[in-house]
């Protein structure tokens, strides 16, 4: 898309603009790009749901490399400007959404793909073994991620324990202890400065090796839409904590890194 984002921020000049890096250019191109589709309509809903992923990805890799959430604001917000000014029938605008449409086709056409952050990735598998669509192994062979409802992905976390009486996790409110920083390690925030959502359903686990054979033992406790929107929104830079209680007492955590979830959710949505 670089050809189309210079001619763009030549018809608007930033001091921004001109001295951002290759990941804010990246994400301003995208930007530029589903304002247009916002103006113009360019796109049927699959290419749209792919540039939102690739949208989020960008954005996402520009902050973990140092970038701060008010900068890329403010990139997106002259990207957003300057692609106002371009004329939706313009033989540039039309020539980059056919790219954005011939690289849907690709991304459609494959079933898996890794999303990798500083310490975890998550994995996204679509041929429909099971009803996980992405996942991250946290530990103690216990996963988290998305798994397919009937409509549409939901958060939720897997666990071999099968005598499970819950499920919490703990997201960073940022009103109170503000955005977490750039790292390597998995740095969940402290559980004064979270608000904590509880899983509102519990069935038996659906991990399976392949189709048709039986899945493991295992509990699977589902959040509902509400928690699952709140992750989604989670800043790409965080990690938060997830508790799994036992009918025992007995308390297993783990540590669920944010990174591209949202492009992860935009992938495994196609299905």
């Amino acid at each position: 898309m670089r050809h189309l984002f210079v001619s763009l921020i030549l018809l608007s000049p930033s001091a921004v603009l001109a001295q951002v890096s290759p990941l804010e250019r990246s994400y301003a191109e995208r930007v530029a790009m589903r304002a247009l589709d916002q103006r113009c309509n360019l796109f049927e809903s699959g290419p749209r749901r792919a540039l939102g992923g690739f949208t989020a990805q960008a954005r996402g890799a520009a902050l973990r490399a140092g970038a701060d959430t008010a900068r890329l604001a403010l990139i997106a917000s002259q990207a957003s400007r300057a692609a106002a000014a371009k004329p939706c029938a313009d033989a540039g605008v039309r020539g980059e959404a056919a790219r954005v449409i011939a690289a849907h086709k690709g991304w459609r056409a494959q079933m898996t793909a890794q999303y990798p952050g500083p310490a975890r990735s998550w994995q996204v598998d679509r041929t429909g073994k099971d009803s996980w669509r992405a996942v991250q192994e946290v530990g103690s062979n216990i996963r988290a991620g998305l798994v397919a409802i009937p409509n549409g992905l939901a958060f939720a976390v897997e666990t071999p324990e099968l005598a499970v009486s819950g499920a919490r996790l703990y997201l960073r409110d940022a009103g109170r202890i503000g955005p977490p920083i750039a790292s390597q390690r998995l740095l969940p925030p402290l559980r004064v400065g979270t608000i904590p959502y509880v899983a509102g359903t519990s069935r038996p686990g659906d991990t399976r090796a392949r189709i048709g054979v039986p899945p493991r033992a295992g509990t699977m406790l589902v959040f509902n839409d509400a928690t699952t929107r709140a992750v989604l929104q989670a800043d790409p830079r965080d990690s938060f904590e997830v508790e799994i209680l036992a009918r025992s007492g007995r308390i297993t955590r783990a540590i669920v890194e944010v990174g591209d979830i949202v492009a992860a959710y935009a992938f495994a949505a196609e299905f």
